[in-house]
């Protein structure tokens, strides 16, 4: 398991950590995600062999936010 964490500038309310918390049920190999719109940032825990950090990206920008690696 790894656990990266990623930028995400333009979360601004509970909501928006929620939203990003939610790509946990969406991509298989995600143990857990702690978002935290006050740090605009959320930490991933993840297994490396089932999801990759492109994966992720790609699921928060599917969910409307833009993140990079920090």
């Amino acid at each position: 398991m790894l656990k990266k964490t990623f930028l995400v500038s333009d979360m601004h309310c509970a909501n928006c950590s929620m939203r990003l918390e939610s790509i946990e049920d969406d991509l298989p190999g995600i143990k857990e995600i702690n978002a935290s719109y006050h740090k605009q940032q959320m930490v991933v825990e993840f297994d490396e062999t089932a999801v990759t950090d492109e994966q992720i990206l790609a699921a928060v920008k599917k969910k409307g936010y833009q993140a990079v690696l920090a």
